[in-house]
């Protein structure tokens, strides 16, 4: 449940106030977009900026309604929040409502992106957009100012918080009429859970929280920990697979060998692009490669690649993992959303203390590579100060299905687990092998199902999870021919 749809919505609709002192009322029509489900409805909610004021600018928050299809339809819709931060809440819960089919028999799956984001008056930076740039820098911080220079002119960028994007949802859920909702989401969609968990507990029936991002979670603190945690159980696990420990017996060695090579000076790569055929150069110094390793991480199946990649890398042939590397950046900086600085610079960036970073990142082979830049590029966004109570775990009755990849490098299980201790009827469940998300796996059907009996029921107490040890990470390649 952790990849995103790329599906495009533009919805129209109109807004009727009604009497001071009554909620407003959101009336959906028919939405323009024919990517979206011809039964779908939608609406655009006015929100102001600054939730506090109540006055000033205001956002058009894209709302998509997906209706119920059976006659006996329940009062919780699915609400499902986008990842990031700054996915779009949409895109990404119309691929929850295609796996999770059977759920909207009886429930409406009520979509809002956030604001900033998505369709909702989105705040993007295109000077973002340098593949070259993000494998030196990952962010550099002269574009990130200039971004939000350019931004500050139109929005007020300290507004752009989990706390107002909730209050939002919460705001267009009372417009519709829902007296409570099923929350889910994953990656940072669970912060997102987490906080509508804290602030409108009375209107959330159940909540599912895929690879958790703590409110304490301070990114990207502790990145470098849990990905060399993730590598290091990727090269024992390759050391334990036939197959791999044959054709890859100096694995840990060659990786090693590779991030040496690069930090001694860069790697001039010469590739084509896959769609106009046209020859490019990249250049891989060591941060360019430490990234490409710590994404592969995320994906099983990209894992699966990593030893044949890093292999031929330290035997001379650079242009398979320069590959990735292309292609990894070239994802990354298309998720330009403006969003996600007004997140991490204000809920984790800030918390971040010097003492503790020598600690975090010894015996890794990121570093402080991260810290470093976000922190740059935090240093010239006109973040808010949030308050050190944000940082306080969520404590919730709420029923709660817990998930975890056991090599997630982004979102550990540890994070998992601590979430779940103060989620106090929640279950917690581990996927073995598996990263930030479960491309590749073999039974990733249990997942769903999971997620629709703990709807259904409204409950986590009946959770028969015996269907995960049953899931298979993809097989190792062991050469180009396999892919």
């Amino acid at each position: 449940m952790k990849r995103n749809a790329m599906l495009a919505a533009f919805c129209l609709s109109v807004v009727t106030v009604l009497p001071a002192r009554a909620a407003p009322r959101l009336i959906l029509g028919p939405c323009a977009d024919p990517a979206l489900p011809k039964d779908a409805r939608c609406g655009i909610y006015q929100v102001f900026e600054n939730r506090a004021a109540r006055k000033g600018r205001k956002i058009p928050l894209r709302v998509v309604v997906l209706p119920a299809l059976g006659p006996d339809r329940r009062p919780d819709p699915v609400v499902a929040f986008g990842g990031g931060p700054g996915g779009s809440s949409v895109e990404e819960g119309i691929y929850y409502s295609q796996e999770l089919a059977p759920l909207r028999q009886h429930r409406d799956f009520l979509l809002v992106d956030l604001r900033g984001t998505g369709g909702s008056a989105p705040l993007k930076c295109p000077e973002l957009r340098d593949v070259q740039g993000f494998l030196d820098h990952y962010v550099s911080a002269d574009r990130v100012r200039a971004c939000a220079g350019r931004l500050r002119k139109v929005a007020d960028l300290t507004q752009y918080t989990t706390d107002n994007a909730v209050d939002d949802v919460d705001e267009v859920r009372a417009a519709l009429g829902y007296p409570q909702v099923s929350i889910m989401g994953a990656s940072y969609g669970t912060r997102t859970v987490l906080v509508y968990l804290r602030r409108h507990p009375d209107r959330v029936r159940t909540a599912i929280l895929d690879g958790v991002v703590p409110t304490h979670d301070r990114a990207p603190l502790f990145f470098a920990r849990s990905t060399q945690k993730a590598l290091d159980g990727l090269i024992a696990e390759c050391a334990g697979d036939a197959g791999c420990a044959r054709t890859f017996p100096r694995l840990k060695e060659e990786i090693a060998t590779v991030l040496a090579r690069a930090e001694r000076e860069p790697v001039h790569v010469r590739l084509l692009d896959p769609k106009t055929g046209r020859p490019s150069e990249i250049r891989l110094a060591r941060s360019g490669v430490a990234q490409t390793l710590r994404y592969m991480l995320y994906d099983p199946s990209a894992a699966a690649e990593l030893p044949l990649r890093v292999h031929l890398a330290a035997q001379g042939d650079w242009k398979p993992l320069a590959e990735k590397a292309s292609s990894f950046a070239k994802i990354m900086t298309s998720f330009d959303n403006a969003y996600f600085f007004g997140v991490t610079c204000s809920e984790d960036v800030p918390f971040i203390r010097d003492p503790e970073i020598p600690a975090a990142v010894a015996g890794t082979f990121l570093g402080d590579f991260r810290i470093r830049e976000q922190r740059a590029a935090c240093a010239g966004w006109p973040a808010v100060k949030v308050p050190e109570s944000f940082l306080a775990p969520v404590v919730s009755d709420v029923p709660s299905l817990v998930i975890a990849g056991e090599r997630d490098p982004a979102t550990p299980p540890t994070d998992s687990e601590e979430a779940a201790r103060t989620l106090r009827h929640s279950r917690y469940v581990l996927i073995p092998d598996a990263g930030h998300g479960t491309d590749g796996f073999k039974g990733q059907e249990c997942i769903d199902a999971l997620y629709m009996k703990t709807v259904e029921d409204g409950s986590v107490d009946r959770l028969d999870t015996s269907c995960v040890a049953k899931m298979e990470r993809p097989a190792f390649v062991l050469s180009l021919g396999d892919r």
